[in-house]
């Protein structure tokens, strides 16, 4: 036997609105919740959520990074005054070593003050105590050193009387392939590196050439070593290179010094190694060597001066 539609489909629908009458005529869909009802809804809710151990805030999880890749960097000013301290007595070479202990940031922020307040030899001490006395890492030197080249070529030397310079002596062993372009070289070479030390050391060459070694199209060494100027000569290790090609003996020379210098100054417990030199061996003698570090050379070379 068959339904007619026109009795089921009022039947549904009949249904559907009896059970929904029975189910809701008791409920208030108009008045808002108390507020009481609603921290009973909040508390269920915060109930239902599932605890971890972990109770970061989600922004601020710290997402660990490889140290590889990062290069800090301390800063050179700090918001601190920075305290100037005497600036009516005469600086000394080893100004300012009694604040190396305080790191080589509190050393730039000294700097800086000093430079924006015009002492400039004082602001030139306080970058070369980033150098040769303080812990400093590689952007602090590389900071320092910039300022360096910066201030260092407004200044006078530091000794004007060349009578009281340390004398060392640098001694060149070679063929006689270059025994005629040496001497120029190397009188060049001796003003650059009294200029380097800011007067404090005086210096001469002497020019050895070797018979035996022949004049040919190879090659040719070339030895280095420095003396110091009294009785039993102190001297620094012997460097050598090769060369065929005079214009390059220049900086080729300067660049052996450079790390003779540096070489006998790192036997010295006392000081930082000079940083090294990769580029221009003459803007490192400048720059990387500081005034402190020349007269310790020429000390160390000659144990024998008052």
């Amino acid at each position: 036997m068959r339904i007619s539609p026109l009795i089921v489909l009022p039947l549904c629908l009949l249904t559907i609105a009896f059970i929904w009458w029975t189910s809701t005529r008791e409920m208030d869909f108009i008045t808002p919740p108390s507020e009481a009802r609603l921290e009973e809804i909040r508390e269920e809710a915060i109930a239902s959520i599932p605890v971890t151990q972990n109770q970061d805030d989600a922004i601020a999880i710290k997402v660990p990074i490889p140290n590889d890749d990062i290069t800090i960097i301390d800063p050179i000013e700090s918001t601190e005054p920075v305290d100037l301290g005497d600036l009516t007595t005469p600086p000394v070479l080893d100004t300012y070593s009694d604040r190396a202990p305080e790191g080589a940031g509190k050393l730039l922020a000294l700097a800086t003050a000093l430079e924006k307040n015009g002492t400039f030899q004082r602001a030139l001490l306080a970058n070369e105590r980033v150098l040769d006395l303080a812990q400093s890492n590689p952007n602090q030197i590389q900071a320092a050193v910039s300022n360096i080249q910066r201030i260092r070529p407004t200044l006078t030397r530091w000794n004007r009387d060349s009578e009281t310079g340390l004398p060392v002596t640098i001694h060149i062993g070679t063929g006689e392939k270059f025994a005629d372009v040496l001497p120029e070289i190397l009188g060049q070479i001796t003003a650059d590196l009294e200029n380097a030390s800011s007067g404090l050391l005086t210096f001469d060459n002497k020019l050895n050439i070797g018979r035996s070694i022949q004049d040919t199209d190879a090659p040719t060494p070339v030895a280095v070593w420095i003396t110091g100027g009294g009785e039993g000569e102190i001297s620094t290790d012997v460097l050598s290179f090769t060369s065929d090609d005079p214009q390059s003996l220049n900086n080729d020379l300067l660049k052996t010094v450079f790390n003779l210098i540096r070489g006998h100054l790192q036997k010295s417990a006392s000081y930082n190694p000079a940083p090294e030199a990769i580029d221009d061996p003459l803007s490192a003698l400048n720059s990387h060597i500081t005034r402190l570090l020349w007269q310790e050379f020429g000390t160390v070379m000659n144990p024998e001066q008052p």
